[in-house]
This record gives C-alpha cells, structure tokens and sequence, in this order.
C-alpha cells in the first residue's frame, strides 16, 4: 500500500489508476471548496503564511497524485516526467485524465 501511494517505481493497470484518481480528485475538491475559504478567513492578511499552511495540508494529495501518475506513465511506456503536466492548469489534468485513464498500457517489446 505504501509503495502504490508514495513510491514512484513500477507500474499500475487502469483500473487501479482509476480507483485511486476518483478518490484524490474527491479530496482535491473538498480541500479546494472547504479549506480554502477556511484559510482565507484564518488569515486574511497574511498571503504567505496562509499558502504556506495551504501548500503544507496540500502535500500528501500532490504527492500521492504525481506517484499514480508516475507509475501510469511507466505503464504507457513513457517516462515520468510526463507528470509535469499537472502543474498546468485545467489543461494538464484533462490530458492526464484521458492519456492515463482511457489509453492502453504500451505494447511489450
């Protein structure tokens, strides 16, 4: 369980990737419509301190997200770095979305 969620090494089929996105997308959305405006009003004058504790409760989803991406990306036959796409905003999770979550695994050589 430790290595599917934190490692980066090795490979994982569609249905596995599915079945960990659907619940990381349900957080991501909960933590952007509930903590969000929480930290908003925690700290409404303070920008840094309050992304700096956005970003630090923000972590463990980020990370999770880029190790299933990761290992979906090995599975395709493609290299991990592919993952940077989520850092682009709308764009880079609806391409992750479709090229992880719909496409085949990469033909064995």
């Amino acid at each position: 369980m430790r290595q599917l969620f934190f490692g980066f090494d090795g490979r994982i089929n569609r249905v596995t990737f599915w079945a960990v996105q659907v619940p990381v997308l349900v957080l991501f959305w909960v933590y952007v419509m509930q903590v969000d405006p929480l930290l908003a009003r925690w700290f409404p004058y303070s920008v840094f301190e309050g992304l700096t504790v956005a970003l630090v409760l923000a972590a463990p989803l980020i990370w999770v997200q880029c190790a299933i991406v990761i290992k979906r990306y090995h599975d395709r036959g493609k290299s991990g770095f592919w993952a940077l796409l989520l850092f682009i905003p709308v764009f880079g999770l609806l391409w992750l979305l479709i090229d992880c979550g719909l496409l085949p695994p990469a033909e064995e050589a």
